[in-house]
C-alpha cells in the first residue's frame, strides 16, 4: 500500500512540475477594439489594458489560459465617444470594472496556431468564444497573437443595434466587433 501511495505521490508531481506557467508582461502586450458603424465608413478603434493574464502549457498544448481586462482602461482618443462607450449605453464599467476570457479545454498548437476555445465574460455575462490564435514559443515565453470578432448583443451591448432596433434609420452600429490583441508572457 506505502508503495502505491508514493507512486501515486510522484506521479502527480511529476504532471504537475511538467506544466509550465507563464504570464503576461503588460509592457510588451496590446489590446486593442474596433467598431464600426452599420452604414458608412465611420469605424473607430481603441486601447484596452490587461489587468492579469496567466498561461499554462505542456508538450505543445495550451492547458490553461485566463485573461483579465480592465474595463476602465478602455480608451478611444475621442473623449466623448470614450465616454460614451464607459457609459452604461455600452460597457458600464463603473460597474463592470472587469471582462475575462478562460480556456474551456486544452488547446493543441499546430504549426504556430492553435483554436481557443473558452468563454468570455463581459458585463458578467458569459459565452462560448472560439478564437483562432497565433502562438510563438521561446525559451521562456510565449507569445499569442489573434484577431477576433464577437457579437456585442450576445453581450448584452445593445446600444443602436440593427438586430436589436429594427426600424433605427440613423447612428445605427454594426452588432459585430473585433478584439485584437499581441500578449507575451514570460516564465514565472
Amino acid at each position: 500500500m506505502k508503495t502505491y501511495i508514493t507512486l501515486f505521490f510522484l506521479s502527480i508531481c511529476s504532471l504537475l512540475f511538467s506544466q509550465e506557467i507563464y504570464i503576461v508582461t503588460k509592457n510588451s502586450s496590446t489590446l486593442t477594439w474596433g467598431g464600426k458603424a452599420a452604414v458608412g465608413g465611420y469605424a473607430p478603434e481603441g486601447t484596452l489594458q490587461i489587468q492579469k493574464a496567466t498561461i499554462t502549457c505542456e508538450n505543445n498544448t495550451i492547458t490553461t489560459l485566463e485573461i483579465i481586462v480592465d474595463m476602465t482602461s478602455l480608451y478611444q482618443e475621442n473623449k466623448q465617444l470614450s465616454g460614451h462607450l464607459r457609459d452604461k449605453d455600452f460597457f458600464h464599467v463603473k460597474k463592470y470594472k472587469t471582462a475575462k476570457f478562460t480556456l474551456s479545454e486544452p488547446a493543441a498548437i499546430s504549426s504556430g496556431t492553435c483554436i481557443l476555445n473558452g468563454y468570455m465574460t463581459i458585463k458578467d455575462t458569459k459565452n462560448k468564444e472560439q478564437v483562432k490564435a497565433t502562438v510563438t514559443m521561446q525559451e521562456g515565453m510565449i507569445s499569442i497573437a489573434f484577431n477576433h470578432t464577437m457579437d456585442r448583443t450576445t453581450y448584452g451591448v445593445n446600444y443602436n443595434s440593427p438586430s436589436i432596433f429594427k426600424s433605427l434609420k440613423e447612428n445605427v452600429i454594426a452588432d459585430d466587433f473585433t478584439l485584437k490583441g499581441s500578449l507575451t508572457f514570460i516564465k514565472k
